[in-house]
């Protein structure tokens, strides 16, 4: 066989193989324009991430046990309590000093991260340029549904619904450095308040505030 013939043979055996071979995982479908969803970092209001594709709706649905499109208090503090067992790894109903580095070391360690955004007329570091004055802190970072200009997220807060950089120190209600399952519980129930803006006791994806650099909707 002459070397072209047998370089044609090799492409033939090299394309078949290629064509048996799985195709690769190229994420979420794409939509009716043919783009595909960038999967972004989400991060729960009681600290947990989500990372695959549309973290928040991957979120909401594992909370809403009934699959019926609405998020209740019960529900919504029910998922907490699930991620406190995930904390809290040798089951002592407290999350110990350990317990939480673990989160920030290896459950969610973007949230210690150094983010590029800082409030609007501020300066490096977040000092405020000239005359102008810190923005107003928010753990919510939103008026009325929607973004509040100038308010700087942090940690956690550039990632998820709530303006908390860091959700489980966060639940530490007498600044002990452990977070017992009361202050948990308690932290739930603060949290989903201020999500409930209509104070209806449920919640629905439709209604609740944009994610950090989300587009609002046309």
């Amino acid at each position: 066989m002459t070397r072209p013939l047998i370089m044609l043979a090799l492409c033939s055996l090299w394309a078949g193989s290629a064509a048996a071979q799985a195709p690769a995982d190229l994420g979420p479908e794409p939509d009716r324009g043919g783009r595909r969803p960038e999967a972004r970092l989400f991060i729960s209001p009681s600290g947990e991430p989500f990372r695959d594709g549309d973290g928040l709706a991957a979120w909401f649905a594992g909370a809403d046990r009934d699959s019926d499109t609405l998020l209740t208090r019960p529900e919504f503090e029910a998922d907490a309590e699930r991620f406190f067992g995930v904390l809290d790894a040798d089951g002592d109903g407290v999350v110990d000093g350990f317990e939480n580095q673990a989160y920030e070391r290896q459950i969610a360690p973007e949230i210690t991260r150094l983010g590029e955004t800082r409030p609007q007329g501020a300066g490096p570091g977040g000092r405020p340029d000239g005359d102008g004055e810190r923005p107003r802190r928010s753990l919510l970072g939103f008026g009325r549904g929607k973004p509040e200009p100038g308010v700087q997220r942090q940690g956690a807060g550039r990632y998820g619904l709530l303006n908390e950089p860091q959700p489980v120190r966060g639940a530490d209600g007498d600044l002990s450095g452990r977070v017992s399952r009361i202050e948990w519980r308690a932290a739930a129930a603060r949290r989903f308040n201020l999500l409930d803006l209509d104070g209806d006791g449920v919640l629905t994806l439709d209604t609740l505030p944009p994610l950090p650099g989300a587009r609002p909707p046309r």
